[in-house]
């Protein structure tokens, strides 16, 4: 053996064993795990919320991180064990923040070890892998003082919204006060509970309400109410369809108290129609829901111009509703949404079902900023012509070359949509005794003398519907007034007219006419159907659980974050969103599309008018009424028109045959740039280091 060879095998050793040690310090013990993030939104980095989340972290009650992840070979599948090193590696770059206020501490739950029962202990969820009834685990807990948080399972396909999930989770344990959330709706997206006396199942809950439950404390409120509750801080108003100016003034007056407000209108809410006709669980009586809703005071006063009876068609974005593609289901990208808004910031896309259009009428004091808009090839089309789309496609439409205003967010000082003070109550239908007399007196006395008694007035609410509860409330005033003086009641009406010439009306004490604060806050999304579960999210056929189709639900909840005086969380949640639609090609298509649109329409149209020809052909059976006859000219004309419809057919085909021509080859040349740019890039790049080289190499 030659000397050379045991110093060979000396320096393989030491290098094996460098590698060991560096294994084992990077990968075991987490020294020096850095990683290179290069994705677009940096989805592998912390998240600024995130950051600011952790800061929050009281030093006196640091969060301990439980991570539940079993790791034998026997029992934990590959996959699994891949996506568990990928929670290790973040659940180790949120400790690095703050190791004296993060406690991230591993345990290996095997079968039949006592980790298995610490994470039984701690809710984290088995999953039986084989008939031995072996289980496995992969799951966090997180704890701060006496206050918890659970991630049962961590599911490898909601990988995207982890970060999202863990920062939630530690926001939830070391947060001391949770919002008070109202919701108020035509349609019952709280769900309701199974109705005992017929026993018919209850409805579950919209998924945004069940996300909503998961970090605020979600009150219901009354689509008929006259006072909002002042604990409550954003007020959720989804499809207030035959909305009273009782309740309008209500959200008026909660909003300038300081409250915050998401409206949700629709000018077709189909959701809305498929709650028609069925039975109200809670009632026993069939369900009226209207398709069309609006806030028309409040709108004026915010400076917002909406049409109800009008849905925004967009060829550009448009996107496939029932099996057809429908210019109204749209499908937004990026590049539609706010940049720089917290609310729509770092969201990858968003679908808007035949919803209206928001207008910017510049309300003094209060700023509108666009967060949704349509595409130059928009315009508004009526409801009529919008529900024929789901049988009919859209002919002879010309988008208007300017953009719609889809949703908005408004900020400042806002003023009174009734500056004269609460609308007069709506008078009983029927009242049972003193019909002119009841009916006289609102007028007399002013508007707010009722309001003291509403409380004692409500043992009587039982003997007459609902609706009618708010008047019946006003009865005990009219009947004490002529008890305590009988003859004046005539006397009533000079003072009541006296009162336009004071040219002050008389307020309640307690309202508004300005809000309180100037930076009050609204956002009004024109479309309800956008954030209904069958829009939203949609079944993952691997694990059957449900995963979101598009970022509807993070903005609506980035919404309700942002205007509750968190915020935190907001570009956590985005970034949860990370499905990247290929606008470029579907862009591509239109413009190929467009270009063939007007000869295909007019053609069609041509086509059209033929058949309509031939079939105003009369036609007659001869002698034994088995065969249909025309007269010679009439047969003439027949055969013209026939050679004519199929000259049609013929220049249609081959019509959409070049566009379709057209589109694959669009669609092949983007394939093959992103192919080969790689590979070029990469010779171009050797190229110049070799001849780099070589002139470095020649200059020695």
């Amino acid at each position: 053996m030659s000397r050379s060879q045991p110093l060979a095998w000396t320096i393989t050793i030491v290098i094996v064993a460098i590698v060991v040690v560096i294994n084992l310090l990077v990968g075991g013990m987490g020294l020096f795990n850095g990683r290179l993030d290069v994705t677009q939104d940096g989805l592998y980095t912390l998240s600024p919320g995130t950051e600011k989340i952790l800061s929050e972290i009281n030093p006196d009650q640091p969060v301990t991180i439980r991570f539940y992840a079993s790791n034998e070979d026997r029992v934990m599948p590959q996959q699994l064990k891949s996506y568990a090193r990928n929670v290790q590696d973040l659940l180790t770059e949120i400790a690095k923040e703050d190791p004296s206020r993060i406690i991230l501490e591993k345990f290996a739950p095997n079968p039949d070890t006592d980790e298995e029962d610490k994470a039984r202990e701690d809710r984290v969820q088995g999953m039986q892998i084989n008939s031995q009834g072996d289980n496995i685990y992969l799951g966090i807990a997180i704890q701060s003082g006496t206050k918890k948080e659970v991630l049962p399972f961590l599911n490898p396909t909601e990988e995207p919204k982890l970060e999202y999930d863990i920062a939630r989770a530690i926001n939830k344990v070391i947060s001391a006060k949770v919002p008070i959330i109202g919701v108020m709706s035509t349609m019952p997206v709280q769900g309701s509970p199974m109705f005992q006396f017929n026993r018919q199942r209850g409805e579950a809950p919209w998924v945004i309400v069940q996300q909503l439950r998961m970090d605020y404390e979600v009150r219901d409120v009354s689509p008929q109410s006259d006072k909002i509750d002042a604990e409550i801080s954003v007020l959720i108003v989804i499809h207030p369809g035959d909305i009273s100016e009782t309740t309008e003034y209500a959200i008026d007056q909660f909003l300038l108290k300081g409250g915050r407000v998401i409206a949700c209108v629709d000018p077709l809410c189909w959701i809305g129609q498929s709650y028609n006709g069925g039975q109200d669980p809670m009632t026993g009586q069939s369900r009226i829901v209207n398709q069309t809703s609006d806030l028309p005071n409040l709108f004026k006063a915010w400076g917002i111009g909406y049409q109800k009876s009008e849905v925004v068609a967009d060829t550009r974005f448009q996107n496939v509703l029932g099996g057809r593609e429908n210019a109204t289901a749209l499908q937004l990208p990026k590049t539609a949404l706010a940049e720089k808004d917290r609310i729509t910031e770092g969201l990858q896309s968003v679908s808007f079902i035949s919803g209206g259009a928001l207008t910017n009428l510049e309300a003094e004091g209060i700023t509108l900023t666009p967060l949704m808009e349509s595409s130059e090839q928009s315009d508004l089309i009526s409801i009529s012509t919008a529900e024929s789309l789901r049988t009919e496609p859209l002919v002879g439409f010309v988008g208007s070359g300017r953009k719609k205003i889809l949703a908005a967010q408004l900020n400042g000082k806002f003023k009174s949509a009734f500056p004269k003070g609460p609308p007069a109550k709506p008078m009983p239908p029927s009242p049972e005794t003193g019909g002119a007399q009841e009916e006289a007196q609102p007028a007399a006395a002013p508007t707010p003398a009722p309001a003291p008694k509403p409380q004692a007035a409500k043992g009587d609410a039982p003997k007459t519907p609902a609706p009618t509860a708010p008047p019946a409330s006003a009865a005990p005033a009219p009947t004490s007034a002529p008890t305590l003086v009988p003859p004046p009641a005539p006397a009533a009406a000079p003072t009541a007219a006296a009162a336009p010439a004071d040219s002050k009306p008389v307020l309640p004490p307690d309202h508004l006419s300005e809000s309180s604060s100037a930076d009050s806050m609204v956002v009004v999304f024109a479309d309800v159907d956008m954030f209904y579960d069958a829009f939203a999210l949609g079944r993952d056929q691997l694990t059957g659980g449900m995963i979101a189709l598009n970022s509807n639900l993070p903005m609506f909840l980035n919404a309700v974050e942002l205007l509750s005086g968190g915020g935190n969380l907001l570009a956590v949640r985005s970034r949860a969103a990370t499905q990247r639609p290929f606008t470029k090609i579907d862009e591509m298509r239109d413009d190929v599309e467009m270009k063939y649109r007007p000869e295909l329409e007019k053609l069609q149209s041509e086509a059209d008018a033929v058949a309509q020809q031939i079939g105003a052909l009369k036609l007659t059976t001869d002698q034994s009424g088995q065969n249909l006859v025309l007269d010679p000219a009439q047969q003439k004309q027949m055969e013209e028109l026939m050679s004519k419809q199929v000259d049609f057919s013929k220049k249609l085909r081959e019509l959409r045959k070049q566009q379709n021509k057209d589109i694959d080859r669009t669609k092949s040349w983007l394939m093959a740039l992103n192919i080969l740019a790689m590979p070029l890039l990469v010779i171009v790049i050797g190229g110049m280091m070799a001849l780099i080289r070589r002139s470095s190499t020649a200059a020695h």
